[in-house]
């Protein structure tokens, strides 16, 4: 697809409200390159590996389709997959971690990340429960120092 074909406009749903049961969320004010600079700084202050960054918008665009500024940051680190995988490999499945970035319509920037608590808490394993509950104190951690003194760091 050249640039001078058209492309479909997506206009994005109403978020749903049963995400808040497995997923955390904040809005902030912050642009798209701030917030993902002070994501990575977080990330690596927390001695994790950014394994890859997933352009979305990009994505879609090669397929028709445009979209507001998106991003996906996957992470996550070995010592952290020779627990998973000591506990229950099933739940290879459930890394990377990642945090899904999304402008919204009125500028502002939504960021959300799966929890970690309830992803592994279903395996019904001390192991993995024990490893999702620290998990969950790390994305707390990094969101907390990513949006620093944003104010609007409210949940979705």
């Amino acid at each position: 697809m050249t640039e001078a074909e058209a492309v479909t406009e997506v206009a994005y749903a109403t978020l749903g409200s049963a995400a808040e049961a497995f997923q955390g969320s904040r809005i902030c004010t912050l642009s798209m390159t701030d917030l993902v600079g002070r994501l990575r700084a977080a990330i690596e202050a927390a001695d994790l590996w950014i394994l890859h960054e997933v352009d979305p918008q990009m994505l879609l665009r090669r397929g028709g389709y445009a979209i507001g500024a998106a991003l996906q940051i996957l992470f996550f680190h070995p010592r952290l997959m020779v627990r998973l995988l000591a506990a229950d490999p099933a739940a290879l499945i459930e890394v990377p971690l990642k945090f899904a970035l999304l402008a919204l319509p009125d500028g502002n920037i939504a960021i959300r990340w799966i929890d970690p608590v309830a992803a592994f808490g279903r395996y019904a394993n001390p192991a993995l429960a024990k490893l999702g509950e620290e998990l969950a104190k790390t994305f707390h951690d990094i969101v907390t120092a990513s949006l620093g003194d944003n104010k609007t760091g409210a949940p979705l």
